[in-house]
């Protein structure tokens, strides 16, 4: 899906492998055991899975393209601070930048290692070396996954290259917002955050608990994505108008 990303030029990264993410663990680590376990025990659309109902509510509220989510988190959050015109299309402007830069980046680092996603490891576990991870080919993720890599997880990403800008901008990450969402189940169609780092990464662990990546993807995504939203920050648009502009 979409190779072509990691080879769109960046907006303010010097190149997509600028930040490229580290590997995943070996099939045979402890690390990898953990992570794999814990998605097969949450992250199944069967019944009795481990996950809690607010779980299933979030794994579903997050489930929507970040790029359109993360504008709408911004027009909720604009409407408790205050900025100048200039401020405020800058905002946007850094927020869009470094969500394009994050799809680039986050691509490019999926087909550099071409990790499976846990869907294919839990049904094909009995090829992979590890004793301690046992197959399924009965399991189901509880939301679809998308045809692409997993490692890292592109949506935990964009949630924290967004979120990170937003704190930038806004001179601030505690600003409380609340947004609805078109994914979202009829029971839970609105959920309120106290900090846009509070929001990315339950955006992140929501692709755990939908069954979509593995946990160190998510974490590999929100440490990628936080790098980016500071490079972008701090890079791209400098403030350079005048009282006269």
């Amino acid at each position: 899906l979409m190779p072509h990303w990691r080879r769109v030029e960046p907006f303010a990264l010097e190149s997509a492998s600028q930040f490229r993410t580290a590997p995943a663990p070996a099939l045979t680590s402890e690390h990898y055991t953990r992570d794999f376990n814990e998605v097969k025990r949450v992250g199944g659309k069967a019944a009795g899975n481990a996950r809690t109902p607010d779980e299933t509510h979030y794994a579903a509220f997050w489930y929507e393209f970040s790029d359109i989510g993360w504008n709408r988190i911004a027009r909720a959050a604009s409407s408790r601070i205050k900025q100048d015109l200039w401020d405020r299309a800058r905002m946007f402007a850094l927020l869009n930048m470094a969500m394009a830069d994050a799809y680039i980046a986050g691509w490019d680092s999926k087909y550099h290692h071409n990790f499976w996603r846990p869907v294919t490891a839990i049904h094909l576990a009995g090829q992979d070396g590890n004793p301690n991870t046992a197959p399924d080919a009965a399991f189901e993720t509880l939301l679809l996954t998308p045809p692409v890599q997993d490692m890292p997880s592109t949506h935990s990403v964009l949630g924290m290259a967004a979120a990170t800008v937003l704190a930038q901008a806004f001179g601030r990450d505690h600003v409380p917002f609340t947004f609805a969402s078109p994914t979202a189940m009829p029971s839970n169609p609105v959920r309120s955050y106290r900090s846009f780092t509070e929001a990315a990464r339950q955006n992140g662990d929501s692709r755990v608990k939908a069954g979509l990546h593995f946990r160190f993807a998510v974490d590999a995504g929100l440490h990628l994505g936080r790098q980016i939203g500071l490079h972008a920050s701090r890079h791209a648009l400098p403030r350079q108008h005048g009282a006269t502009d």
